[in-house]
This record gives C-alpha cells, sequence and structure tokens, in this order.
C-alpha cells in the first residue's frame, strides 16, 4: 500500500497550510456542489408538479427559491476557484433572494394572496446590508450579515408554516421544523466568521458550524422537496372534497353535505328550515336560465347574510335551500327565516328588477336530539302547507294531531307579504 507523500520539512510553514486548506477546499467545494445540484433537481420537480396543478402557485415560487439558491452554490463554486468579490456579492445576493422566495411561497401556502411583494421586502433589505460592508472589503462582516439574514428568513418561513399548520398538522408541523433547524444551523456560522476570521477573510470562511450546517442542508433539501410534494398532493385532495360537498353556483354546502353533517342526528334545541324560490319555473321560462341562475345566488346572499356562526346553510336541489339552525326555539328560528326572506325580495327588486318572493317551512327536535330526516321531512310539510297557503311566508310545524286544515295553515308565522 502507497503512503501519501509528505509535506516537505522544509517548505514554509504558510505554504504548509495553503496545501492543507487546498485539500479541505476540494471536499468544502464537494459539499457545495451536492448541494447545487440537489437544489437544481428539486426545482425541476417542483415546477413540473406546478404544471400540473397550478391551483398550488406555492409550488412555483418555492420552485424559484430552490433555482436561485442552485445558482448561488455555483457562483460560491467558481468563487473558491477564483476569488472574485463580485463572485461573492452575487452568490450572496442570490442566496438571500432564494430564501427569501421560500418564505415568500410558505406564506403563498397559508394565505393564498400574490407573494411579491413580501419576496421584494424580504430580498431588498437584507441584500443592502450584506452588500454595504461587502463593496469596501470588509467581507468577515458580510458573511456575517448574510447568515444571520438567511437565518431569520428560514425562521419566517418555518412560523409560516407553523401558522398554517391546520390545514395539514403532522405535513406542516415537520416541514416548520426544518426549516427552524436549518435556520439554527446558520447562526453559529455568523459568530464564528467574526470571532475566527475578523471583519476581513481571506477566502470563504472554514469551520466546523459551516460544516455541520452544510451537511444538515444537504440532508433536508431531499426530505422538504418531499414533504412539499405532500403538502401539494394534500391540499389539492382536500380542494377535491371541498367541491364534492361544494354546490358550485353558490358556495353553499350540497345536500350530500348537509347529510353527512347530519349522520349523527341533531342535538336538542335544533331547528331545521327549509326555503322554496315561489314559481321559480316561471323566472326561467320568462326571463331564461341565467336570471335564474342570478336569482339562486341572490338567495343564497340573502341567506348567508347574518347566518349564526353554528348555522349550517345548504342548497338542496334547484331552488330549494336548507338551514340547520341549534340552540334556538322555533319563533327565533321563524323570525331569522322572514328576515332572509324579507332580505331576498329586497335583493331581488333591486338588482334583478323583479318581483320575486319565497316561502319557508319549519320544524325543531324539542328537547329532545331527533333524527334529521324526520326534523327535515317535517319541515318540508310545513313548506307545502306555506306553499298551498299561498306563497311568500314562513309556516311552522306541528305535531301532527295538532295540525290544523290546510285552509288555515296561514294562521302560523306569516310574512308581511303573504
Amino acid at each position: 500500500m502507497r503512503a501519501c507523500p509528505a509535506i516537505p520539512t522544509d517548505m514554509p510553514v504558510r505554504a504548509q497550510f495553503r496545501t492543507q486548506e487546498d485539500y479541505s477546499v476540494l471536499d468544502f467545494a464537494s459539499l457545495l456542489v451536492a448541494i447545487g445540484f440537489s437544489t437544481a433537481f428539486l426545482s425541476v420537480i417542483l415546477l413540473a408538479a406546478w404544471k400540473t396543478s397550478r391551483r398550488d402557485g406555492f409550488l412555483l415560487t418555492c420552485a424559484t427559491g430552490a433555482l436561485l439558491i442552485a445558482v448561488s452554490v455555483g457562483l460560491s463554486v467558481l468563487d473558491r476557484l477564483q476569488p472574485s468579490v463580485w463572485l461573492l456579492a452575487m452568490a450572496l445576493t442570490l442566496l438571500m433572494s432564494g430564501t427569501a422566495n421560500l418564505y415568500g411561497s410558505a406564506a403563498q401556502f397559508r394565505l393564498g394572496s400574490s407573494p411579491w411583494r413580501r419576496i421584494a421586502v424580504a430580498s431588498l433589505i437584507p441584500v443592502v446590508l450584506t452588500l454595504a460592508p461587502l463593496m469596501p472589503g470588509y467581507s468577515g462582516i458580510a458573511y456575517a450579515v448574510s447568515f444571520l439574514s438567511t437565518a431569520v428568513l428560514l425562521f419566517l418561513t418555518s412560523h409560516q408554516f407553523w401558522l398554517a399548520r391546520a390545514q395539514a398538522p403532522m405535513t406542516t408541523l415537520t416541514i416548520a421544523s426544518l426549516y427552524f433547524l436549518v435556520g439554527v444551523s446558520f447562526l453559529p456560522r455568523a459568530v464564528l466568521v467574526l470571532a475566527r476570521d475578523g471583519i476581513v477573510v481571506a477566502g470563504r470562511p472554514q469551520n466546523w458550524a459551516q460544516d455541520l450546517s452544510i451537511m444538515l442542508v444537504i440532508g433536508s433539501i431531499p426530505a422538504l422537496g418531499a414533504l412539499t410534494m405532500a403538502l401539494s398532493q394534500i391540499r389539492t385532495a382536500q380542494a377535491h372534497r371541498r367541491e364534492a360537498l361544494t354546490d358550485p353556483l353558490t358556495g353553499l354546502m350540497n345536500r350530500r353535505a348537509l347529510f353527512d353533517a347530519q349522520q349523527g342526528g341533531l342535538a336538542p334545541a335544533s331547528v331545521a328550515v327549509l326555503f322554496d324560490i315561489d314559481e321559480f319555473k316561471s323566472i326561467n321560462d320568462s326571463h331564461g336560465h341565467a336570471m335564474g341562475d342570478r336569482v339562486i345566488v341572490l338567495f343564497a346572499t340573502a341567506l348567508k347574510d347574518n347566518l349564526p356562526a353554528s348555522a349550517l346553510a345548504a342548497r338542496i336541489g334547484g331552488e330549494e335551500f336548507a338551514l340547520i339552525l341549534r340552540d334556538t326555539t322555533l319563533e327565533t328560528a321563524a323570525r331569522h327565516a322572514d328576515e332572509v326572506r324579507r332580505r331576498f325580495v329586497a335583493l331581488v327588486r333591486a338588482e334583478a328588477d323583479l318581483t320575486c318572493t319565497a316561502s319557508a317551512g319549519i320544524a325543531g327536535t324539542g328537547p329532545h336530539a331527533a333524527h334529521a330526516d324526520r326534523v327535515l321531512a317535517e319541515a318540508d310539510r310545513a313548506l307545502y302547507d306555506a306553499k298551498r297557503g299561498g306563497r311568500d311566508r314562513v309556516v311552522i310545524a306541528q305535531p301532527q294531531a295538532e295540525r290544523p286544515p290546510l285552509a288555515r295553515a296561514d294562521t302560523a308565522f306569516r310574512g308581511s307579504a303573504g
């Protein structure tokens, strides 16, 4: 086995250290290249995922951030081979801009709004603070500021995913933890570069914090990529489920969603209200289906206005709507239903220049829980009574033995137009 050649003892001490540093630089450069390729591949994968699911715009923002970081690493490798203040300035600028994009993608995931203003601010401030000491030659200060800024941006990214944890708890919390740990690894880098190298650094900083941080980054990149993809798939599945349970015209729950929510029955002191737009077919026949759709949207608007937080509202048919109110009385529910009816009449008259009314039937569980089908069936009978009684009114269902003849059904709670 060949022995490694020894460094001549008569070589100057400075040369000996330079040779040893060259070996470590090759190792360090290899780690940088690994990070560069990993982030570049991650960017391509995220971009491909965004192409198949355009609704997840945070994937595009995250892919942009990964690409900027990959280019930054490439410039850092070039700077090690051929030191240049301009290469270093571009490398640090792209590093912080890429990290700002990661922060923007996290905020975009949580809020659903455009991230570009947030990214611009998060990029500009650290870049200015870094380049200000770098241009005069104080590279140690520039390194420290860039490392500290990167840590802060990673902490902000982690915080955004922490705030979004309700959307996918395990996945978002894991992502938040990884970003936090990587951010923490940048802090000793900022401290050691000043403590060991001073305000002017000859070459790139090299210490245990650098090695630890880079190893942590290499391990985190594939994990963050896989978790980000999983997050997109979870969100897509949730969106499909919402679409399956939501009426596309009004944004209310559909019939399936309402009955799924009431599988355990209605709680005591709950009230079901069924609404129907009067003579809706004649609106479609006389004014067209577009106007009919507009009338349905206006009724949904009237229904959603001042809706109690615990209430459930759904469109269960063409022009039929249901409302489930909890912890309320029949009389209170009747007053609320009449307010909805009045509001609908006013909206249609103001926005569609039509005279259109609605009727409602009401039934309650009483002091005990009851099956949703039974209560809704009683509300449906009361709605039928309202229709037979002249429309444009609200009728409260009564127990079968106490129900008056249909000719007197409109003596129950009635609207002013009844």
